[in-house]
């Protein structure tokens, strides 16, 4: 069985076809995350109507920059899942970026909201799905602060100290397609254990100008197989171990 643990399959305009697709290759289960305040009531629709969506709520931390009223939403949007606990399995896409938002006035804003998605996640005793990208050290500094059963790193290609301590504590990794051409997802992959590895497409976020779709996912475990060395029907048995143990709600 393959799972895609972190797809925005609200964004797909075609999502009946993504789902053929996925099911095509061996995908049975696939984590609908959220994103932004609009899209969580969107997902719980979406992940009602098909049986092989699961949702993860959460807000990105892109947000902070898409909506200007995102702080002061903050504390509907955790009422919100609060209330819907019994449904998600995860709370995410969560986290910091300091890579693609350049605006620092926006930082601080992002760091209130990430700590009130992180106390949330504690609260309620539910995993996490982070997004690091250039925020690595903040967040990795942060997350000790807070008890939550398990975390995620989310397309990982930050520096290599920060991926040593998430192996140290025992993080899961989950591996895009971007393995294809990028050398700090395929460090990751090198680096991480198979009992931390999980997979997901991100999508539809594009790959060398392809959208991604989670049946893309069995492609990333094949070459996950080749770098490793390890036979693909012991690795994707694996795979679906790990993902029970870090995501046990949606089994």
């Amino acid at each position: 069985m393959l799972i895609d643990i972190h797809c925005h399959a609200n964004l797909y305009l075609t999502i009946d076809e993504i789902i053929k697709e996925a099911r095509n290759v061996g995908v049975e289960k696939i984590i609908s995350v959220g994103m932004s305040y609009i899209s969580l009531e969107r997902i719980l629709e979406i992940t009602d109507r098909y049986s092989i969506l699961y949702p993860a709520l959460g807000i990105h931390p892109e947000e902070v920059k898409n909506n200007k009223d995102i702080e002061s939403q903050l504390e509907s949007v955790v009422d919100f899942i609060r209330k819907n606990k019994e449904k998600i399995c995860a709370i995410g896409e969560i986290g910091l970026d300091h890579h693609f938002i350049k605006e620092k006035e926006l930082y601080p804003i992002q760091s209130r909201i990430f700590e009130g998605m992180l106390a949330l996640a504690q609260e309620l005793e539910l995993p996490i799905n982070l997004h690091t990208k250039g925020a690595e050290k903040i967040i990795f500094d942060e997350l000790p602060s807070y008890k939550i059963p398990n975390v995620n790193i989310h397309w990982y290609s930050g520096p290599e100290v920060f991926l040593n301590q998430g192996i140290d504590r025992g993080y899961y990794f989950s591996i895009t397609p971007a393995i294809y051409y990028s050398p700090a997802v395929k460090n990751t992959v090198l680096k991480v254990d198979k009992e931390f590895i999980l997979l997901e497409s991100d999508g539809p976020v594009k790959y060398s100008g392809k959208t991604g779709t989670p049946a893309m996912i069995r492609e990333v475990l094949n070459t996950i197989s080749k770098i490793k060395r390890i036979d693909v029907v012991e690795l994707e048995k694996q795979i679906e171990e790990n993902t029970k143990k870090i995501f046990p709600k949606i089994f």
